[in-house]
């Protein structure tokens, strides 16, 4: 694909463009008195042992702050996930300013309109987009890597403390058609889908009830990154039925 490969070269040479910090959405009740299945107890359990080591704090309370059980989530189809990853890669693009013939290209390789969402068309569609529409779309990348490690292409995500490598994920996608990136597309189980949802909830959490005391981040955590993961994996496991636009990352 000539034209992705012109933007992924001017991204070589360019290097990685670091978005600006973005506000964290502020925090939701969520039920309280949940009596959690097994499945939900062992994820808790495995979510804080990773929050304890690395001095992330713990949501005291047994009985709320739980992703839904194995048995009541339906994780996205494979291809809806690969429409939704190629969608936030042209966003990002769009977002760092590549030209708009090298982004038409790609848009027709793609037949991007077709995956895009509709806040997204409006995006794409505005002659000047803010300066915040701008970075709101380059953190997209983050979700992206999300979406390309739930779908096989990244061995693991990693710890939330810095970005991701965009050149990297860029690579994953430019090297192969979007067939070919469709027959090598494996989701992963549900079980390793809901262990990232939940630890990702409470890490939120964390920072949101950090932010609300006025303490520091807690573990270094870059909250945008984890800002990100967070509306991807609520997207992924389809938390509370909602389509991309409309998916919630409160706490």
């Amino acid at each position: 694909m000539k034209s992705f490969s012109v933007i992924l070269s001017i991204l070589l040479l360019s290097g990685i463009v670091n978005a600006q910090e973005k506000p964290l959405s502020g925090p939701t009740k969520r039920p309280e008195h949940i009596d959690p299945t097994p499945d939900q107890k062992a994820r808790r359990q495995q979510s804080e042992a990773f929050c304890k080591e690395h001095d992330i704090p713990i949501f005291k309370n047994p009985h709320a702050l739980f992703v839904d059980a194995e048995s009541k989530v339906t994780i996205r189809e494979t291809d809806t996930v690969l429409d939704r990853a190629l969608a936030l890669c042209y966003i990002g693009m769009k977002g760092e300013g590549m030209p708009d013939e090298q982004l038409a290209a790609v848009a027709k390789d793609w037949k991007i309109m077709d995956k895009l969402s509709p806040k997204e068309k409006e995006f794409i569609a505005a002659e000047r987009p803010t300066p915040q529409q701008r970075t709101d779309a380059i953190w997209r990348y983050e979700s992206l890597h999300v979406l390309l490690w739930a779908m096989g292409f990244i061995d693991s995500l990693g710890y939330p403390d810095q970005q991701c490598s965009v050149t990297n994920d860029l690579k994953v996608l430019h090297d192969l058609t979007e067939q070919q990136l469709r027959a090598k597309a494996t989701l992963r189980s549900k079980k390793e889908i809901l262990d990232q949802a939940d630890l990702i909830l409470r890490i939120h959490w964390a920072i949101e009830d950090a932010r609300a005391k006025g303490d520091p981040v807690p573990g270094g955590i870059n909250p945008d990154v984890v800002q990100e993961r967070y509306c991807a994996l609520n997207w992924l496991i389809r938390n509370l039925g909602l389509d991309w636009d409309d998916v919630q990352t409160n706490t």
